[in-house]
This record gives C-alpha cells, sequence and structure tokens, in this order.
C-alpha cells in the first residue's frame, strides 16, 4: 500500500495527478478539475427547516482557493452539479466568489442538479457544455449518458460519489471516497462536504485510490 499527497496517472500520453483534495490536476492543459461540488445544498436544506451551517458552503470555496494557490492552473473545470438547488444566498457568494478569479478560464459540464439555466453562468463567464472532449479524452458529468459510440475515447466523469469499504480485523469498518479507474474510465470523488457516497465493487484489475485525512492511497483491489 503507497501513501502519497499525490498520484501522477498516463491517460493517452496525457498526465493527470489524482490529488488528496478530491481533485484532478491535468499537467498538459493546466487544468484544475473538480465535481460534483453541490453548492447551495445547506442553504436548500436550511430552506427546508434543517439547520446546516452557512459555513460548509464556504469551506468548499476555501478548498478550491487552496487548490488554485498550489496549482496555478489557466482553467477550472466542474465536471457537473456544481449547484444543489434553486438560487439562495450561497449562490451570491458564490457570484462574488468568482470575480475574484478573473484571471481562470471556467468550464462547467452540466450534471443533473443544475437547475440555472445556462445563461446564469455564461453571465459569471462560465463557458457550458453538455460534454467536453480535448486531447481524446471525453469529460461529462454521468458515462452512463454516453453512447455506444461516444465511448471510443477514455472517459472522466463524476456524479457516482465513489466510495471504497475497507475491512480490518474485529470486524473493523470504514468506507473512503476514491478515484476508481476501469477500463477506459476514470471515476471522480465528490468535492462537495456535503454529499453522500456509493460504495463500489472494484474488478481485480481495476485501479483504486483512496482518500483519507488528505492523503491518497493506492488500493490493492
Amino acid at each position: 500500500m503507497t501513501i502519497k499527497k499525490e498520484f501522477e496517472y498516463t491517460i493517452s500520453d496525457q498526465s493527470f495527478l489524482l490529488l488528496a483534495q478530491k481533485a484532478l490536476f491535468w499537467k498538459n492543459e493546466q487544468m484544475l478539475m473538480i465535481s460534483d461540488v453541490h453548492l447551495g445544498k445547506a442553504g436548500h436544506f436550511r430552506k427546508h427547516g434543517i439547520a446546516l451551517p452557512k459555513s460548509s458552503n464556504d469551506e468548499n470555496l476555501s478548498r478550491i482557493d487552496l487548490l488554485i494557490e498550489e496549482y496555478q492552473p489557466n482553467s477550472l473545470l466542474f465536471l457537473g452539479d456544481l449547484f444543489h438547488s434553486e438560487k439562495n444566498d450561497e449562490w451570491d457568494a458564490f457570484k462574488l466568489w468568482r470575480k475574484s478569479h478573473r484571471d481562470i478560464e471556467f468550464i462547467l459540464v452540466l450534471g443533473n442538479h443544475e437547475i440555472y439555466p445556462q445563461s446564469q453562468y455564461e453571465l459569471l463567464g462560465i463557458k457550458c457544455y453538455e460534454s467536453f472532449l480535448k486531447s481524446g479524452i471525453k469529460l461529462v458529468h454521468d458515462k452512463s449518458d454516453l453512447s455506444i459510440s461516444e465511448n471510443k475515447n477514455f472517459c472522466i466523469s463524476g456524479h457516482i460519489h465513489p466510495a471504497i469499504q475497507m475491512k480490518g480485523k474485529g470486524r473493523q469498518k470504514l468506507r473512503l471516497p476514491c478515484f476508481h479507474i476501469h477500463s477506459q474510465s476514470l471515476l471522480m470523488p465528490a468535492f462537495g462536504n456535503l454529499t453522500g457516497s456509493f460504495t463500489i465493487k472494484p474488478r481485480s484489475d481495476d485501479q483504486v485510490f483512496a482518500i483519507i485525512d488528505d492523503q491518497i492511497i493506492e488500493i490493492n483491489t
């Protein structure tokens, strides 16, 4: 078992860093990639009487700020489900945060929770796509939405919120968010701090990189 802050991974002659902060950095393109942030989720629950703290939204944006500071990307790509709900004060906070990064290109691959029309994102200088193809690599929120003909490219996706269950002695169990690489696809962990997870069952030839305490661990499947 190997534990690191980041793992370098090559896809179609392109170099990626799998980050312990639940993000992906595409070195060739200087692109930071994040999936399933689900901003506005705390505000959505507060509106319906569940008292979740406002700080969760700010924490997500602060974590992205730290990644931007460390990796200095030219572009930031959200791989779907950037926002979880209808407009609330967390949308206003996001607008201000976006203005603080005018020098970075923002791209959104649309997810199933994108309630706002594309025009609202585009007013903030965010380019929107149903899917995004670059250097022979397909970027999409939900890989299951692709047709058979579209699956010829290596695919990076989110949506599932993958996690791996670790078992220890004495019936101990621990479920950890992870990157899951299977065949011609890479599944990203959810970035947001209010997201659930889905326990994957990797095959023997899959690769799994689990995340715990700002460390990323290569799991022998």
